[in-house]
């Protein structure tokens, strides 16, 4: 009896596992709209710079190729702040190794923020140009005053 217990267990653990995995991947590229159809991640460029269909479908095409890019840029930037730290949990004086990462992430950083910038342009050429120019405004003023991509706060 306590061997089919623990084989039940491990049958349970296995399924259990296998469902959130399966779940995980199928559900990545999942793309989740808003009532009328405008992908949830745009409705608010949509909504605040009053976007006409043919705009919102360039946008949307933008969108859709700069992601990959943009999620390139994150994973590669966390995986050197992982490291980084690790590096940094045991290490008691400074180290070529350390500045490199240091290097590392800072390269990332700006690979991120000129990539995302030339994005920001792209999607305000496809707008009026007042509202390309007020769009381009609120993606200045993030890129200069901090985490454009949210990246940083990720890493904390």
């Amino acid at each position: 009896m306590k061997r089919f217990l623990i084989l039940l267990g491990l049958v349970v653990a296995v399924g259990t596992v296998s469902y959130y995995v399966c779940f995980h991947r199928a559900m990545a590229s999942v793309i989740v709209v808003t009532p009328d159809g405008t992908d949830a991640e745009l409705a608010f460029l949509k909504r605040e710079f009053a976007l006409t269909p043919a705009q919102y479908d360039k946008v949307l095409a933008l969108h859709h190729a700069y992601s990959p890019v943009c999620a390139d840029h994150c994973s590669r930037y966390m995986t050197a702040h992982r490291r980084l730290a690790e590096l940094l949990q045991n290490q008691t004086s400074w180290s070529a190794e350390a500045g490199a990462l240091i290097a590392e992430q800072a390269r990332i950083q700006s690979e991120c923020h000129a990539s995302m910038l030339k994005y920001a342009y792209d999607v305000a050429a496809c707008m009026s140009p007042e509202q390309g120019s007020r769009y381009l405004t609120l993606i200045k003023m993030q890129l200069i005053e901090g985490d454009p991509a949210g990246m940083f706060a990720a890493s904390r």
